[in-house]
């Protein structure tokens, strides 16, 4: 697995801009001395597809994630088995108050934790909630036409990875 460079400060209040550590020498946001806005999620807009294990084989994955607005993103995911879905989640991506915080709704229903922003880079954004039971760390990154979405316990332990490739928006 590729590491990234270490985070360039440490949120020490959520008024404070987001600080993210750069991918390939790209400026970063915190270089160019702005905080972190949802324009810098847009590398995960679009139509995702991949696969994943079942007990019985394997299912698909759909992730769809509209375009950043100034203040919202929305998502949605649905895992299949065999053209029958089995679990959906909705998820907001939203600017309050200078933080990025995405809220999932597993099963249409709000989580009781936003997950903050708290790691950005080009392609790259990790969302934190430690007060979570499970997962308190949500990962997305980007590489070329896959997108993969990780989610785990906030150490390298107990984790989930779903890669999913660019796929048609119907």
């Amino acid at each position: 697995m590729k590491t990234t460079r270490p985070v360039l400060a440490v949120l020490l209040a959520a008024s404070l801009p987001i600080a993210w550590a750069p991918l390939n020498g790209t400026a970063t946001a915190a270089a160019r001395g702005d905080t972190a806005g949802l324009d810098d999620l847009a590398f995960m807009a679009g139509c995702w597809q991949g696969t994943y294990a079942t007990e019985d084989g394997m299912g698909t994955i759909e992730e769809h994630y509209t375009t950043p607005s100034e203040n919202l993103m929305l998502g949605s995911t649905r895992y299949l088995v065999q053209r029958r879905t089995v679990m959906f989640e909705f998820l907001k991506l939203e600017s309050v108050d200078g933080r990025i915080i995405l809220t999932p709704f597993p099963g249409g229903q709000a989580s009781e934790h936003g997950f903050e922003l708290t790691r950005l880079a080009q392609g790259d954004a990790t969302f934190e909630a430690p007060e979570h039971d499970f997962p308190k760390r949500i990962r997305y990154r980007r590489e070329g036409g896959t997108l993969i979405a990780r989610i785990d316990d906030g150490t390298e332990g107990n984790a989930s990875e779903w890669r999913m490739r660019t796929a048609p928006c119907y």
